[in-house]
């Protein structure tokens, strides 16, 4: 058995059962309340407690996706009901975004694993490693780590590593994004994703879907996937249709039971082999999905511009012909992917527009020249490109598949009848095995009962999931036995299977809420400044009530004059908020001349880093540090770090992104940069690149917001003047 998981997602309950069909060892899936996909036809308590039965009968696994940030109200009211009975029925796991959440779950139903979601930005086995002592046996790194970078992660932590192989991309580090919520007050959060990155935006130097990302296929690197030592290859798509899930299911396990069973050698050679099954697969399943065309994602791409598709938004579908000549009202087109009946065609215009859809009423095979009808207006032209966005004959067969699969339990039968003796049944399959107990054995009065007699009975299964495959029977002879006693038997013999291999488990009540004590950043206001002018301007504040948040990675060039300004006055620093292993090495002797009163925890490593260099000062945890609840604020308090403050003045950092806009638009020089972009609806934000870590931050236009002078605030200073800097100041009171 392959060691590696086929993890599907499952929008809807029919979604899970046909992954499961398909080849898929475990789905993960949403009920009513707390999962990323609050639009998805997320199934009921009742409908996954069946559904688990159904995965546990047949060696699956169900992890129920918590990986929003919740309220206290939420966490402490309705959480515990909507786990509890799942937690009986065998839930094989929760994945959790919410440190809160982990807390909460770990310390009321510790039986059960906790997955650390993607929506944690975790990007090393180290970071993981932070969370075990919370319940966590696997984690979940950020889509934009390298196949080098999983491999490292194996060599630090034995935790569990599941990583995301095929499916949808988000341009933002997942969980790091606050767009959805600025622009349509729906929270990515809070599960109610609207995408509005997908949407077109425009700027100086280039207009389109700026940050709308190809999806992922790995197919033809499952060799390295399964050496790098991942023990879950995840697909996205809680939002598709199920045959999505289903046919990619089968693929992604056939593929690595080929290379698991056959050796590289041969894997290798389908790659190179382009007529080969695998690459016909791969043609398929654009056919069910894709956006521009497929990439090999973060995982193996080495430009970032093989990841966006700028031109368009949403299914791409896949070539399947070039017109060769246009008339009014008709089109004439060489066919280079076999045709179907009911199949969806469109004509493209050049930016990838549509200009026509039509629905093939007639098989069509490679080679062949078709005619079609089409709309007067409409623009048709020679070498226009035809492409399919609907294989109807492939989802149809995906749907015979489902519906054609055998997916009952295998059975061996074995009685024992003797007179004067209880009748003994044994049932064994998958990896139980139970024996029940009848009635004892009669002697034969007129006609004695048959062995097959008993094993017709016997094998009669009906309805159920199971099926006989193996029976025998020892049966003393002139003996009796009502076919009543033994279709009883056989149900109590399959009841006592079904309760062998489906062991819940039992949860006592809520445990209540000990609220422990909280870390509090009480020392001033903070000023986060971005330049040397800034910086000025903040040394002119009074240190007793402005502390100054120094970026490192900003201010290491100018070094000495840094030294200079603050007079040992003492600093915060912060960190990039996505920062590798050891890079804080690169501002070691900035580091060491600062007075350094406290350090910002914006991520994950920022906190590791903390704990080795900076134990003797405050931690302050930034506000996209998560800790929108009481749990959550208790365990930065058990790392020991306090709350954020407030946030007072500053742009919103609505994303952190691996992609580049720069690179996007052919404009990569490696020069720090603030580029405008502009929505539909008037949406305006500034795009800023950090080459020394590559990475992207996404602001909001405007900065403004009431002041209010009863507590400290954390204001946030980009490229404001320093006049600018000054009435901002003053409006706080603060100079």
């Amino acid at each position: 058995m392959s060691n590696v998981e086929i993890l599907a997602p499952a929008g809807s309950l029919d979604g899970l059962y046909a992954s499961f069909q398909m080849g898929a060892d475990a789905v993960y899936v949403g009920t009513s309340r707390f999962g990323a996909r609050a639009f998805a036809k997320n199934p009921s308590v009742d409908e996954l407690k069946e559904a688990l039965v159904y995965a546990h009968m047949h060696d699956k696994k169900i992890y129920l996706t918590v990986n929003t940030l919740l309220s206290d109200r939420e966490l402490e009211n309705d959480l515990f009901p909507l786990i509890a009975p799942l937690y009986e029925a065998g839930l094989d796991a929760c994945i959790v975004q919410d440190l809160g959440v982990l807390s909460f779950l770990h310390e009321n139903f510790p039986q059960m694993d906790l997955h650390a979601s993607t929506q944690m930005t975790i990007l090393s086995g180290d970071e993981a490693e932070l969370y075990r002592n919370y319940g966590v046996t696997r984690f979940v790194p950020a889509r934009e780590c390298t196949i080098e970078e999983i491999r490292a992660m194996r060599a630090q932590t034995d935790l569990e590593i599941e990583v995301f192989v095929h499916g949808a991309l988000c341009y933002c580090y997942s969980g790091q994004c606050l767009m959805s919520e600025e622009i349509g007050d729906r929270s990515g959060n809070r599960g109610m994703c609207a995408q509005p990155c997908r949407l077109p935006f425009t700027s100086a130097y280039g207009n389109g879907h700026l940050f709308s990302t190809k999806d992922m296929c790995t197919l033809v690197h499952i060799p390295e996937l399964v050496d790098a030592g991942i023990d879950s290859f995840k697909i996205e798509g809680r939002m598709k249709k199920k045959e999505y899930s289903a046919y990619l299911s089968s693929l992604y396990r056939h593929y690595v039971d080929v290379y698991e069973s056959e050796g590289k050698e041969t894997f290798q050679a389908l790659v190179q082999n382009k007529e080969s099954r695998l690459w016909k697969d791969i043609r398929r399943s654009k056919d069910i999905y894709n956006r521009g065309g497929f990439c090999a994602g973060y995982l193996f791409e080495t430009d970032k511009k093989n990841i966006m598709y700028p031109k368009k938004n949403g299914h791409f579908g896949t070539c399947v012909g070039t017109v060769l000549k246009a008339s009014k009202g008709q089109a004439v087109f060489r066919v280079k992917e076999a045709l179907h009946y009911q199949d969806i065609l469109e004509f493209r215009l050049e930016d990838d527009t549509k200009a026509y859809e039509y629905t093939v009423k007639n098989e069509a095979a490679p080679g062949d020249v078709v005619t079609c009808n089409v709309k007067r207006g409409s623009t048709i032209f020679k070498g226009q490109k035809v492409y399919r966005t609907k294989n109807a004959a492939l989802l149809s067969w995906i749907d015979e598949k489902i519906e054609t699969i055998d997916d009952k339990i295998s059975l061996k039968g074995k009685m024992t009848a003797k007179i004067g003796k209880p009748i003994a049944l044994k049932l064994q399959g998958l990896s139980h095995e139970v024996t029940v107990f009848g009635e004892p054995l009669q002697r034969a009065v007129n006609r004695p009962v048959t062995k097959d007699e008993i094993e017709k009975r016997i094998r009669k299964m009906g309805n159920t999931n199971y099926k006989l495959t193996d029976f025998s029977i020892t049966l003393e002879e002139d003996s009796f036995v009502p076919m009543g006693e033994i279709a009883k038997l056989k149900r109590e013999a399959l009841a006592a299977f079904e309760r062998e291999a489906v062991s819940g488990r039992s949860v006592g009540e809520q445990k209540p809420h000990k609220k422990k004590e909280l870390l509090v950043w009480q020392n001033a206001s903070i000023l986060k400044v971005s330049t040397m002018e800034q910086l000025r301007t903040a040394v002119e504040t009074d240190e007793n009530d402005v502390w100054i948040e120094l970026p490192l990675a900003l201010f290491a060039k100018e070094e000495d004059e840094v030294i200079k300004l603050l007079q040992n006055r003492p600093v915060i620093l912060s960190f990039p908020r996505i920062m590798k292993a050891g890079a804080e090495e690169k501002w070691r002797t900035l580091i060491n001349r600062l007075f350094v009163g406290a350090v910002v925890i914006n991520s994950h490593r920022a906190l590791l880093v903390a704990k080795k260099r900076f134990k003797d000062c405050p931690w302050i945890a930034a506000e996209i540090f998560y800790h929108e609840n009481e749990r959550a604020k208790e365990v930065l308090a058990e790392f020991g770090i306090c709350q954020a403050i407030k946030r007072g003045y500053g742009r919103k950092e609505v994303m952190v992104t691996k992609g580049c806009l720069k690179r996007t638009l052919d404009r990569c020089d490696g020069k720090r940069e603030r580029i405008l972009v502009s929505g539909g609806k008037g949406d305006k934000f500034y795009v800023v690149n950090n080459c020394d870590f590559c990475y992207n931050t996404i602001y909001t236009k405007n900065g403004e917001k009431k002041p209010e002078f009863d507590k400290p605030a954390w204001h946030h200073f980009t490229w404001e003047t320093a006049d600018e800097m000054r009435k901002v100041l003053k409006t706080w009171n603060l100079l």
